[in-house]
């Protein structure tokens, strides 16, 4: 389960990383996508944190989920505003929604 729990914690990093590096630099709007790739960076960081270092620190668990759940529900907000067609025209959406629906009970769980 931990082997998961690394697995859908790395591959959101990824995702989040490249998600930052190809964001159109002709869009107007480039600041709120750059930001949104960002959130998800930092979330991937604080999961990544809490596999290294377990409930240890302070606060790191109530953060996890925290920034799990919040981004969980950004992206089912993103699917509902884009539409279930335009959804499957980019399946980084919903491998997204996976990842993060994946690490929010990770979080949840007493030992990580």
């Amino acid at each position: 389960m931990k082997l998961l729990d690394r697995a859908c914690a790395g591959a959101l990093f990824l995702l989040a990383v490249v998600e930052c590096w190809l964001v159109p630099r002709d869009y107007t709007g480039r600041i709120w996508i750059f930001g949104t790739g960002l959130a998800l960076l930092f979330t991937a960081m604080l999961n990544l944190l809490r596999l290294r270092n377990g409930y240890g620190v302070q606060g790191l668990r109530l953060f996890c989920i925290g920034a799990n759940v919040i981004m969980t529900v950004f992206v089912m907000a993103l699917i509902l505003s884009i539409g279930w067609p335009r959804t499957l025209a980019n399946p980084q959406v919903l491998l997204l929604l996976v990842l993060l629906g994946s690490e929010t009970p990770f979080s949840l769980a007493k030992n990580p």
